[in-house]
C-alpha cells in the first residue's frame, strides 16, 4: 500500500485505484551540468510545494510519493517541461495560505495578456484594412461622377442662353441632385465593386506564409529541406518526438518549430534567415532550437543500438565473410567537428587538435558491416588521443568475448580490446621493418577493403547535414552531438 505524503490527503494505493503516484523526483547526475541543474531546482520546488515539518529529516525522500490530485492533468509533467503547470504539484497542498508563486502562474499570467494583445493586433488590422477599402470605393465613386463646378469657355452659349439652354440647365442641375443624393448608375456601382474586389485579393495574397505541412508536398523538397527520404519518414519521427514537446510560441505550430530545427541541421542556415521565413524574432528560434534538440536527442538516440551478434551473423556482407569470416561486429573511427576557440585557457588548450590545426571535438563512431551506426560516443575535446577516447568511452564495455574490432592504425588497444576477450584488428606497420609481409600486405588490403564503409558513413553525415561542415559555437563537451 502506498500513501500520498501531502499533509491531509487521504489517498491509498489500495483505495483509490483511479489515481497515480508519483516518486519525488531525483537529481540526475550522469546527464551533463544542464540535466543535473534542472533536477535540482524542480525537486527543491517539489519538496517546498508539498512543505511538511518532516521533509527535511527525511533526507533523500527516494519512498515517498504524491497522488494525482494535485496536478491540474492527474499526472506530472515530463522532467524537461518546466513551464508545464504539473512541473510541480500545485492543487490541494493541505496548506490555506499556500499560493503556489512559482513560475507557473506567472506564465499563465502573461500567456493571457499576449493572447489578449494579439486579439487587439489582429482586430485593429481588420479596422485598418475595412477602411482602406472604403476609402477606394469613395475615391472610385468620385472619379465616376462629372464634375459640373467648372465654368464654360465659350462666352457666346452665356450671351445666347434660350429656353431651350434653361431646360438643359435645369436637367443638369437635377443630374446633379440626383448624384448628390448617390443615386448611382448600376455599371459604375459594378465598377467599383470589382475594383473593392481586385484590393480585397491584393490584400489577403499580399501575407507571406511561413513553410507547413502543405509546403512539403513532394519527397524532393523533404530531402532537400530535411534530409530525410520522404514524407512519411519526415511525420513518423515528427510524431514519435512532438508528443514530448511543448510549443515554444503561439505564432508557429508543432510541425513547424520541428522544421525549423531539422531544416538548420539540415541546411545549416543562420538563425537570423529561420526568423525571416517564419515570420518570428531571433530569441525564439534559438529558443525552439535548444529545446527541440534535447527532446530529439532523447528520443531519438535509442534508435542507435549495439545489435545482437545472432542478427550480424545472418545478415553479415559477402566482403567481410571472404577476408574476415562473420567475427566482424563493428568497425571505429573518430570524426571531429570545428568550433570556435574558447575565451577559456584551459578549454583551448583541451579542444586544439593538433591533426586539424583547429579548435574541435571529437566523437567515436562505431558502424556494423550492413553499415548502420551502433555507437556513438559522446563529445570529448579534440587534443583526445583515439586511444584514450575508445577506452573512456564506455565503448569496451559493449563487447563480448570473441567479437571482432576493425580500426585504423592511430587506434592502439590491442590490450584493452583483449581485457575483453575480442580481438582488434587494424593495418599492419612497417616500424622495425624494411617491408610489410605478404601475409601482412593481403590482411591490410582486405582491411582497407572494408573499412571503408565507415568512412563513408561520415562522410555521408557530412554531406547530408551540413552544420557539421561549419564552426560551431557553444557546444558542450560531455554531450553527444
Amino acid at each position: 500500500m502506498v500513501l500520498c505524503v501531502v499533509f491531509g490527503c487521504g489517498s491509498r494505493s489500495d483505495r483509490d485505484k483511479g489515481i497515480g503516484f508519483y516518486r519525488i523526483p531525483s537529481v540526475v547526475t550522469n546527464k551533463g551540468e544542464f540535466e543535473e541543474e534542472l533536477t535540482t531546482e524542480r525537486r527543491e520546488k517539489w519538496i517546498k510545494a508539498i512543505s511538511r515539518d518532516d521533509t527535511e529529516s527525511k533526507g533523500v525522500l527516494n519512498s515517498e510519493r504524491v497522488c494525482g490530485k494535485h496536478f491540474v492533468s492527474g499526472k506530472p509533467a515530463p522532467s524537461w517541461h518546466k513551464h508545464d503547470v504539473d512541473w510541480v504539484p500545485t492543487l490541494q497542498l493541505g496548506k490555506r495560505n499556500y499560493r503556489p508563486t512559482l513560475d507557473h502562474v506567472a506564465n499563465a499570467e502573461r500567456a493571457e495578456r499576449a493572447k489578449k494583445r494579439k486579439q487587439l493586433a489582429v482586430e485593429r488590422q481588420e479596422r485598418e484594412a475595412a477602411e482602406k477599402r472604403q476609402k477606394l470605393v469613395e475615391s472610385s465613386l468620385r472619379a465616376a461622377q462629372i464634375d459640373f463646378s467648372q465654368p464654360s469657355t465659350s462666352t457666346e452659349e452665356e450671351g445666347n442662353r434660350n429656353e431651350g439652354n434653361e431646360e438643359a440647365f435645369s436637367s443638369d442641375m437635377s443630374a446633379i441632385a440626383v448624384r448628390e443624393g448617390e443615386q448611382i448608375e448600376p455599371e459604375t456601382v459594378k465598377d467599383a465593386e470589382c475594383q473593392t474586389t481586385e484590393f480585397d485579393y491584393m490584400f489577403q495574397t499580399s501575407k507571406y506564409q511561413a513553410p507547413n505541412k502543405d509546403f512539403f508536398d513532394t519527397d524532393d523538397k523533404v530531402r532537400f529541406y530535411t534530409g530525410l527520404p520522404s514524407m512519411e519518414v519526415l511525420m513518423v519521427v515528427f510524431e514519435h518526438v512532438s508528443s514530448h514537446v511543448t510549443r515554444q510560441t503561439q505564432s508557429l505550430n508543432r510541425f513547424q518549430e520541428f522544421i525549423i530545427v531539422l531544416m538548420k541541421l539540415r541546411l545549416n542556415a543562420p538563425l537570423q534567415d529561420l526568423a525571416y521565413r517564419f515570420v518570428v524574432s531571433l530569441s525564439t528560434i534559438s529558443r525552439i532550437f535548444s529545446h527541440w534538440i534535447v527532446a530529439m536527442d532523447t528520443r531519438l538516440f535509442r534508435f542507435v543500438y549495439w545489435p545482437d551478434r545472432d542478427q550480424l551473423w545472418r545478415t553479415m556482407p559477402q566482403c567481410f565473410q571472404y577476408a574476415f569470416g562473420k567475427k566482424t561486429t563493428v568497425v571505429i573511427d573518430c570524426f571531429e567537428v570545428f568550433i570556435e576557440r574558447p575565451s577559456n585557457l584551459l578549454a583551448r588548450a583541451q579542444t586544439f587538435s593538433s591533426y586539424k590545426h583547429h579548435n574541435t571535438i571529437k566523437i567515436l563512431v562505431g558502424i556494423t558491416p550492413q553499415g548502420t551506426i551502433s555507437y556513438v560516443s559522446e563529445a570529448w575535446g579534440g587534443r583526445v588521443s583515439d586511444k584514450f577516447l575508445t577506452e573512456n568511452c564506455g565503448f569496451l564495455d559493449k563487447l563480448s568475448p570473441g567479437d571482432m574490432v576493425m580500426a585504423d592504425r592511430g587506434f592502439t588497444i590491442t590490450e584493452s580490446v583483449g581485457l575483453k576477450h575480442a580481438k582488434l584488428v587494424i593495418p599492419a606497420f612497417t616500424k622495425g621493418k624494411s617491408q610489410l609481409d605478404p601475409v601482412d600486405v593481403e590482411q591490410t588490403r582486405g582491411i582497407a577493403n572494408v573499412r571503408i564503409h565507415v568512412e563513408r558513413v561520415i562522410g555521408l553525415l557530412r554531406r547530408k547535414y551540413t552544420i557539421l561542415e561549419g564552426i560551431h559555437r557553444g557546444m558542450r563537451l560531455g554531450h553527444r552531438s
